[in-house]
Order: C-alpha cells, then sequence, then structure tokens
C-alpha cells in the first residue's frame, strides 16, 4: 500500500471511530432524512463503512443483515473534506426533520413572577387535592376553621368548595394540553429526550407554569444561539 493510500486509510479510520464515539446522533439524523427510516429503525447507528460517494451504516434493528447506505452527494474529492461535509450534512438533516442545531440540555427553574405563577398554581392543586377532606360539612374542625377564614362576601367554605371542584377539569386540562405542546414543539425540536430528567423539569413546570416556562425556554435557546454564534467568529 503506498503512502497516500496509507493515509487515506488512517484518515477513514480516524473519521469512523469519531463519528461511531461522538456522533451517533448524527448518523440517525442522516438515516432518517436521507433514507426516510424511522426514529425506532435508525436508533443506535453505527458507521461501518465510508467511501468519498457514501457512507454505510448500521442499526441495532437492522444488524449484520441489512445495511443502509447514505449517499453523499456530490461526492467529495478525498476524505479530507469529510469534516466540513458532514456538518453541512447534518444542517441539512436537521432542517429536513424540523429539529433545532440547539439542543437544550439543561433547564432554567423560575424566578421571579414565574415563582408567583408556579406557586399560584400548585396550591390551587393542593387545594384540589384536598378538598374532600373540607366538604365534610358544618361542624369538622377543618369547615369551621375555614369558614371563619373566608368573608361570606366570598361565599364562605361553601363557595371555595364548589369553585375549587367546579375549574377542576378546565384548569387540569388547560395544564395537560399545555404540557403536551411543550413536548411537540419545543422538547421534541430541541432534541431533548422524552421521560428524561431534564425533559421532566420542563415539562412539569409548564404543568405549573404554563406560558412563563414557555418563555424562559425560549430565551434559554436564544442564549444558547447567540453562544454558537459567537464562536464562529
Amino acid at each position: 500500500m503506498g503512502a497516500p493510500a496509507k493515509g487515506e486509510a488512517a484518515t477513514k479510520a480516524r473519521i469512523m471511530s469519531h463519528m461511531n464515539k461522538d456522533h451517533t446522533a448524527d448518523l440517525e439524523y442522516y438515516l432518517r432524512a436521507f433514507n426516510g427510516l424511522s426514529a425506532s429503525v435508525a436508533a443506535k447507528p453505527q458507521l461501518v463503512d465510508m467511501e468519498t460517494d457514501k457512507m454505510v451504516i448500521k442499526t441495532a434493528a437492522s444488524g449484520d443483515k441489512t445495511l443502509h447506505t447514505v449517499a453523499i452527494d456530490p461526492p467529495m474529492a478525498n476524505l479530507s473534506e469529510s469534516r466540513a461535509r458532514l456538518v453541512d450534512m447534518t444542517r441539512d438533516a436537521l432542517q429536513r426533520l424540523g429539529l433545532s442545531d440547539v439542543v437544550v440540555d439543561r433547564y432554567l427553574p423560575p424566578a421571579g413572577f414565574d415563582c408567583v405563577v408556579f406557586f399560584g398554581v400548585a396550591f390551587y392543586f393542593f387545594c384540589a387535592a384536598t378538598v374532600s377532606f373540607v366538604d365534610r360539612g358544618a361542624g369538622t374542625p377543618i369547615w369551621d376553621a375555614l369558614d371563619a377564614a373566608i368573608p361570606p362576601a366570598l361565599g364562605g367554605v361553601a363557595g371555595y368548595v364548589w369553585l375549587v371542584k367546579a375549574i377542576f377539569v378546565p384548569v387540569l386540562a388547560i395544564h395537560v394540553t399545555e404540557s403536551w405542546w411543550m413536548h411537540r414543539t419545543r422538547m421534541e425540536r430541541h432534541r431533548v429526550p422524552a421521560f428524561s430528567g431534564v425533559w421532566w423539569l420542563w415539562v412539569g413546570s409548564v404543568f405549573f407554569e404554563g406560558i412563563p416556562a414557555f418563555r424562559r425556554l425560549d430565551r434559554l435557546v436564544a442564549m444558547e444561539r447567540a453562544k454558537k454564534e459567537a464562536q464562529k467568529h
């Protein structure tokens, strides 16, 4: 094997090792965006071969029986072009899949007015969870204590019990819908694994906060994007 061939082989081995170690997510995006594989079929990919015009990838679902060929179009002049080309392919794949180039991997807790909203909603759900202990009629210690604390103009304890029960279904429906919308439009787009720790923190925050949590996440994404842009210069 001549020196150029040895150099190309070494470059190929280095690229494949790097992709399989640090960029398996990118390999999965290639399979989903360019080959039309589902997320489940494309999961846990491994680059098994690479040429100037293609990548050959296997996945956990396909194993060695079915190898997937991802075209590199136009072909590269040599493998030294791989870094820039693969970056471009990843960007293209993300756009096709509707995914963001910014990955959310941390959580920002509520602060300021966001805390007021969080604890306000949490307090309502506490009231809803304990209303059955209150609604045992006059003469019980809890009923009498709340009836003395809540002014008659606000309906007293009877008005409190009625209100907590009356708004439970719409409040729950609104907050469950907001949590689903956070998953659908933010968590998936910013590549947060479902049911991961970060996912639970953000989705849980939306359940109790609603819009403030969306705004906080959007601010985090804007900050991370600004960092990426600054690194380019």
